[in-house]
């Protein structure tokens, strides 16, 4: 069974990174986070400008204090987020019918203002749809008067993680694995004969009927996991809480929810800021190929990028974009046979599939430094390492690398993904044998490796088998909002929601603020910019708008983060142990299993040139493990280490075998860049 054969995995993905990175586990380098701030570059491409009063005032509330609320409610610490106040609610199953008394259980996480109250600030977060919004939820990145003055608001939406969850994990896991394992030889890569459609469409009937008996729901029931009632869950617990207005973030697929309830309950909005935009009005098919070709475009910039920077230009060739074809081409013909190093020291054979390489590509697009290590995996391809890429794609896959099984992602759901997407959209029109045969024909025009990243559309086969998927395209009317304030934040490199669809967005509201930046990644909000999230923080706290309709964010870098080389295969190219040290921790910083890792994860994996490496929580730090840990031939680490939260010092003890033998200390502060190196090591005394 392939039941996602002709549904790239990246696809059903479309936010769950973002949140990663948030607490991406760096001790950045000052390369990639600019030390200053960046000033806002304007610009006035709008044709009307804002309303003389830029100020608005916040919304009345009747309410001081949201706790005691919380407690009437039945609010208890939430288990994964001790800081945050659980609240169950019981909500209607189908929120539009009064006569049917069915009830879903719903959960919301609320942190309680710190200061005086000015309402709730609901975060419909982190995406997908599929994301579980409380597991997820992060608050270091507001700033702390948005902190002072609102209660901050996350919510699992209905059918995942706290609400009511909906899973069919062993349909989800036989596809996934089976998309990715697969070779394409007949022909181009895509579903370009008459028996590799027919296969499509059958996987995808079998697909449906497996996944819906798993769930061991009445298919009838489908329906009601839809968009449409998610904004309402919101609305009930605006309700429930007592406030007249809320403000609302919605980010990526958050904000087909966040516009969904402006529609319904403008009323009670008092500000709106949408973050990585969807169009509502386009069809299934129009998003599929509006996304593909923006996946692809982020693609060709980030390969670009690489040709602008003289050591990622260097390690491509001169010419990433060119190199990437070719390689694709060479994956898609014959897919590359190689040995995964696991921390045990065994390895385990391999093969890397073109599937493998569209899917690793896609997902790293999201973000400038995702984008970075993508570019250093594919100079490692480059050079005969099949080994950096398949560590993303184990990583980014949530597959375990000893078995080559699909674990899943806690945190995200395939089922709610395939669900609520089927549900709110309709692929084509006419009898599901129509639809179907419309979906392979528009699928004829973007299969092969170029365009490169291809393959949505066929996502509408899925959709033509799904109980709760509409019969006819749904016509959804553009959000005008009259009066309500929004801010729309979007990027011309979002890969995810491409910037037109936002702008569209944009282009349309009442009193609408497009605020953007030239590059940038999905969804702009919170990676400590000034611009946007002075902005934001304007907005909420102050009640004040923009200067201007349109606002340039001018980040730098706006595309990729500096390329790190690679790091030599031998010792011999050093001089110096105190190099050797500096360029392990650009590896380890770079390492996809640490790199993704959160602060109280813990993991272990091989080192490039034998031995292991394993990173678990500390008090206040990240502790380090080393057996025989070789990131360059001949200097085999075996002790301890740390990163330390607090003083961004990274630190090694450790016994030195190999080419050379010795004890070392070493220590890089980060934040001045002053090192530590004392022990010996071949023979020579260091105390520096």
């Amino acid at each position: 069974m392939y039941p996602k054969r002709w549904l790239p995995a990246w696809l059903t993905l479309v936010l769950s990174l973002l949140a990663c990175n948030y607490v991406t586990r760096l001790f950045a380098p000052a390369t990639d986070t600019p030390d200053v701030p960046q000033t806002p570059v304007i610009s006035d491409p709008a044709t009307s400008t804002p309303p003389s009063a830029t100020v608005i005032p916040p919304a009345a509330t009747k309410i001081d204090d949201i706790r005691p609320i919380l407690a009437q409610l039945g609010g208890q610490p939430c288990e994964e987020q001790p800081d945050l106040t659980c609240v169950t609610l019981n909500v209607p199953l189908n929120h539009f019918d009064p006569a049917q008394d069915e009830t879903i259980q719903v959960t919301f996480a609320v942190l309680p203002a710190s200061g005086e109250r000015y309402g709730m600030y609901v975060q419909a977060f982190p995406g997908g749809p599929g994301g579980e919004g409380i597991s997820s939820a992060y608050l270091d990145y507001f700033d702390e008067q948005i902190l002072e003055h609102f209660d901050i608001v996350y919510f699992d939406q209905r059918g995942l993680g706290l609400s009511s969850p909906l899973d069919c994990p062993i349909a989800n896991a036989s596809g996934t694995e089976a998309f990715l394992t697969e070779s394409d030889q007949a022909g181009l890569e895509g579903l370009d004969t008459p028996k590799e459609q027919q296969e499509a469409i059958k996987d995808a009937r079998e697909f449906v009927e497996d996944c819906v008996a798993e769930m061991g729901i009445d298919p009838a029931k489908l329906t009601f996991y839809s968009t449409d009632q998610v904004a309402e869950d919101i609305e009930a617990f605006r309700q429930a809480i007592g406030d007249e207005k809320i403000w609302l973030y919605g980010i990526s697929y958050g904000t087909a929810v966040a516009q969904t309830y402006a529609a319904a309950h403008l009323d009670h909005l008092a500000g709106l800021i949408l973050d990585g935009t969807i169009d509502l009005t386009l069809s299934g098919e129009e998003s599929a190929f509006s996304q593909e070709k923006a996946f692809n475009d982020v693609l060709v910039a980030t390969l670009k990028a690489c040709d602008e920077d003289p050591e990622c230009n260097q390690a491509l060739g001169g010419d990433a974009l060119a190199f990437y074809d070719k390689f694709a081409q060479q994956v898609s013909k014959k897919p590359i046979a190689y040995e995964f190093p696991l921390p045990s020291g065994k390895k385990v054979k391999r093969t890397f599939t073109f599937n493998q390489l569209e899917f690793v590509a896609a997902y790293q697009m999201y973000s400038l430094g995702s984008r970075s290590l993508f570019l250093r995996a594919l100079a490692a391809a480059k050079a005969g390492d099949i080994v950096p890429l398949a560590r993303l794609l184990y990583v980014q896959g949530n597959i375990d690398p000893a078995t080559g099984e699909y674990v899943g992602d806690p945190t995200f759901s395939d089922t709610m993904f395939t669900n609520v997407h089927c549900t709110d959209n309709a692929y084509f029109s006419g009898t599901p044998e129509e639809r179907i045969a419309k979906v392979i024909e528009a699928g004829q025009a973007s299969n092969g490796t170029v365009p490169r990243l291809d393959g949505s559309i066929y996502t509408g086969l899925t959709c033509a088998f799904w109980p709760s998927s509409p019969k006819e395209p749904v016509s959804v009317a553009p959000l005008v909002a009259p009066g309500l304030p929004v801010l729309v934040l979007n990027a011309t490199l979002d890969p995810a929601t491409p910037f037109h669809e936002g702008k569209a967005v944009f282009e349309r509201l009442d009193n609408g603020y497009h605020i953007y930046v030239e590059g940038g990644l999905h969804g702009i909000f919170g990676w400590g910019e000034a611009c946007p999230d002075e902005y934001v923080t304007d907005f909420l706290v102050y009640g004040k708008l923009p200067p201007q309709r349109e606002t340039i964010c001018k980040w730098e870098p706006a595309v990729i983060y500096p390329f790190v080389p690679l790091m030599p295969a031998d010792v011999s190219a050093f001089t110096d142990p105190e190099d050797i040290f500096l360029a392990t921790i650009d590896e380890i910083n770079r390492m996809p299993e640490y790199y993704y890792s959160t602060e109280d994860e813990e993991g272990s994996l091989a080192c490039p040139q034998g031995g292991s490496f394993t990173f678990s929580p500390g008090e206040n730090q990240i502790e380090y493990t080393f057996e025989k840990c070789a990131f360059t031939k001949g200097f085999e680490m075996t002790g301890t280490g740390s990163y330390h939260f607090e003083t961004s010092i990274v630190s090694f003890s450790v016994d030195i075998t190999g080419r050379k033998t010795g004890k070392l200390d070493f220590s890089y502060n980060w934040n001045n860049g002053k090192t530590t190196l004392k022990g010996q090591y071949g023979g020579k005394e260091y105390d520096r």
